[in-house]
């Protein structure tokens, strides 16, 4: 990606990472954006995201990406902005335009939102409803600097979408964040991956004593340390004391069932018990040294550097409390735990366990999973194709993006759609890692790495197509056209098609086929050229993609449409085989049947 007009990346190393994906240059104003939202949601297939959650158009209503994880009970709603040149302030009306998006977003007419971003209107809507959602986040995302005009307009866009919550959906518990993502924001965020430590700065902590514990690698001292020391420490710091939790500090909504208003008012309440009825917090440190006592017997911890790793929000809110609110809490204590790590392998353990934001994901369980280990060395004989089977790269895939990554979660998406479950593909895709009866279902002792290129060229040509036919302006498309954006805005498509496909696969190949996990090609080929074997078949059948937009409603959770759909789409692609049998032909002869 080429370097944009004032920008300088020689003091701006997150900014760099970002020109450095060329993979994201197809986005075009979107490429930050996504680099971003990978950066701060960690998924591993930036394509197969934008697919699913991009929203951009020249009628978006303001929302440039709409982002539902009920698996991570968020809703991210984000804009972007990319400017020639980095000097100076972003527009504060991209923001303003947030409060806009919320307000179509939460409570437009579904009817008159454009289909780009209906499907989304309804998810979100479905997900607040069912009680999915414990969090709403706005970005704005942007290559300036961050201003005050900005966080002005971002304060008003979250006080709008608080208050739409609150009215339409009364009875759910909703935490509302915004924040500005500019310049410096964005090398925070690189930093932050970097090293877990971004206060350096020593501060001494009066404490009751306390025991170590102590490792090759590690050390950790346990005991107990003032609220009023806690406050001063976010006072001076305040997020930057999160580095290793990535969801810094949520805000506080003024309900009895969030946390972080619950923190508080215990906190003021019950100063006293504070210690006993929190669970505590968890600082990284570059050092310490508990120093001797003075004649009352108390004692000091000098710490350099702090990286909250586990209690953010208990920080958050403590330090958020107004100077009256903080005279109650006169002797309220905090359990903490301060760790020095030298290994920075055994560093990143600790954040990832101990983060409970940052949980370890259900991919990681099954990495040492037989099949997966299986798969992992079969995949050593497949050309371009770098797959890790539960493995993750973190946050560093975000950085520098492997070309040949076969994404284990997109992998996971492709094989349950192509063998009839695009409902688990899109909806529930972690069940298939965490539910081990799922689990064996779609990575069955049968399936294997060559078929798995079979299915996931499937999901890439699909997906292809989709930012084709999306990248056709509006006002250029053809009524046909028209009709395939329409499915294609619809939240699942993607995995609907692919699973109307898989069912069809003995009219497209022209045999009959006893297990489909027996497909493979003939020749023992890479990812990407599955992917164009693919694209003639995935072409023609998106003329009949019409005949699955019933089974989009809903999000794919109408089982029932769902089979109507796909047997309606089988019948018309049955019709046109036999009067275009040539792109059919053409895969049936490259397909290893058995």
């Amino acid at each position: 990606m080429a370097q944009r007009q004032g920008s300088s990346t020689q003091d701006a190393p997150g900014y760099a990472a970002f020109e450095s994906r060329d993979d994201l240059a197809e986005y075009g104003d979107n490429a930050l954006l996504l680099f971003v939202a990978q950066l701060r949601l960690g998924f591993d297939d930036v394509d197969t995201f934008a697919s699913n959650c991009l929203t951009d158009s020249n009628n978006d209503k303001k929302c440039d990406l709409v982002a539902v994880s009920a698996d991570k009970q968020r809703i991210v709603l984000a804009q972007g902005y990319m400017s020639k040149t980095t000097s100076g302030e972003a527009p504060a009306n991209k923001a303003s335009d947030l409060n806009t998006g919320v307000s179509w977003l939460l409570s437009g007419d579904l009817d008159g939102l454009p289909e780009t971003l209906r499907g989304a209107a309804q998810e979100v809507r479905d997900a607040l409803a069912g009680d999915e959602i414990r969090e709403l986040q706005l970005w704005y995302v942007h290559n300036r600097q961050e201003s005050k005009n900005v966080a002005d307009e971002l304060t008003q866009a979250l006080r709008t979408a608080d208050g739409i919550i609150k009215r339409e959906f009364p009875d759910r518990d909703v935490d509302v964040s915004a924040v500005e993502i500019g310049r410096a924001a964005l090398e925070e965020e690189y930093a932050r991956m970097q090293a877990p430590i971004l206060v350096s700065d020593e501060f001494t902590f009066d404490v009751p004593g306390g025991f170590e514990i102590e490792a090759a690698d590690w050390s950790a001292f346990s005991t107990a340390v003032e609220v009023t020391a806690l406050r001063t420490l976010w006072e001076t710091h305040k997020t930057k004391l999160m580095s290793p939790n990535i969801r810094d500090y949520l805000g506080v909504v003024r309900s009895s069932g969030n946390i972080n208003f619950g923190i508080k008012e215990t906190a003021k309440g019950q100063p006293d018990n504070f210690a006993i009825f929190n669970n505590g917090i968890t600082v990284l440190v570059n050092d310490y040294e508990l120093q001797s006592g003075d004649d009352e017997g108390k004692q000091s911890l000098r710490i350099e550097g702090a990286g909250i790793v586990n209690g953010g929000q208990t920080t958050g809110a403590l330090g958020s409390l107004n100077p009256t609110e903080a005279e109650s809490t006169a002797g309220a204590m905090v359990m903490a735990r301060f760790v020095k790590c030298t290994n920075t392998a055994v560093l990143g353990d600790i954040v990832k366990y101990n983060n409970t934001q940052n949980k370890v994901e259900a991919t990681d369980f099954r990495s040492k999973d037989a099949v997966q280990d299986r798969l992992r060395k079969e995949f050593e004989t497949v050309p371009d194709a770098d797959y890790r089977g539960g493995r993750r790269g973190g946050a560093t895939d975000a950085i520098q993006r492997s070309k040949t990554l076969v994404p284990d979660s997109s992998v996971a998406q492709a094989l349950a759609a192509f063998h009839g479950e695009p409902n688990l593909a899109y909806n529930e895709t972690r069940s298939i890692w965490d539910n081990d009866a799922v689990y064996s279902r779609v990575f069955r002792d049968a399936v294997t790495a060559t078929h798995i290129v079979y299915a996931y060229g499937l999901l890439k040509a699909i997906e292809q197509a989709k930012l084709k036919i999306l990248g056709i302006a509006e006002d250029e498309r053809t009524d046909a056209q028209k009709r395939h954006a329409a499915f294609f805005s619809a939240r699942g498509s993607n995995y609907l098609l692919l699973a109307a496909i898989g069912s069809c696969i003995e009219t497209i190949l022209g045999v009959a086929v006893a297990d489909r996990h027996s497909l493979r090609f003939k020749k023992n080929l890479s990812p990407a050229q599955s992917t164009a074997a693919w694209q003639p078949v995935v072409d023609l059948a998106m003329a009949f993609s019409g005949h699955l937009a019933p089974a989009t409603d809903r999000g794919l959770k109408a089982q029932d449409r769902v089979k109507k759909a796909i047997e309606d789409f089988s019948s018309m692609l049955e019709a046109v085989r036999s009067a275009n049998p040539v792109p059919f032909d053409a895969l049936a002869a490259a397909t290893q049947k058995a």
